[in-house]
């Protein structure tokens, strides 16, 4: 009797042990999501840093012809002028170039992109972060 109770005990143990040495069975990892391309409308409305508003206009055209028409206010006007058509370069990623100046707007999360300037004279140098209004 001792030994069958024993045996039994024994097994007990094993099977536990076996149990808490076993590795964790976790869910499955979800895939990755895939980035998350917005159409020009998403873009539109004003954008704020620290008190100047950049307007941001989109265009009907869906696909390849979308634009996005960028306003900036005058104390942004360093190449002079004061509106830009950006055209879709990625997923995330909007530019344009006229007079030498290429403007682009980065979006970074739905609510928060970068506006850079670069141009060929030292004064059409910027990159200013904009949080949506």
């Amino acid at each position: 009797m001792r030994l069958r109770f024993a045996a039994a005990c024994s097994v007990i143990v094993c099977g536990l042990s076996f149990g808490l040495n076993a590795p964790a069975q976790a869910a499955p990892k979800a895939e990755a999501t895939e980035k998350v391309v917005h159409s020009a409308a998403f873009f539109s409305g004003d954008w704020s840093s620290m008190g100047t508003v950049v307007t941001i206009v989109a265009n009907r055209a869906a696909g390849p012809a979308s634009r996005l028409i960028v306003h900036l206010p005058q104390n942004l006007q360093k190449s002079g002028q004061d509106t830009f058509s950006l055209s879709q370069k990625s997923a995330d990623e909007w530019s344009g170039i006229q007079n030498n100046v290429t403007l682009s707007f980065k979006l970074v999360s739905d609510n928060f992109g970068i506006l850079s300037m670069v141009g060929d004279k030292p004064d059409h140098h910027f990159e200013m972060p904009l949080s949506r209004m």
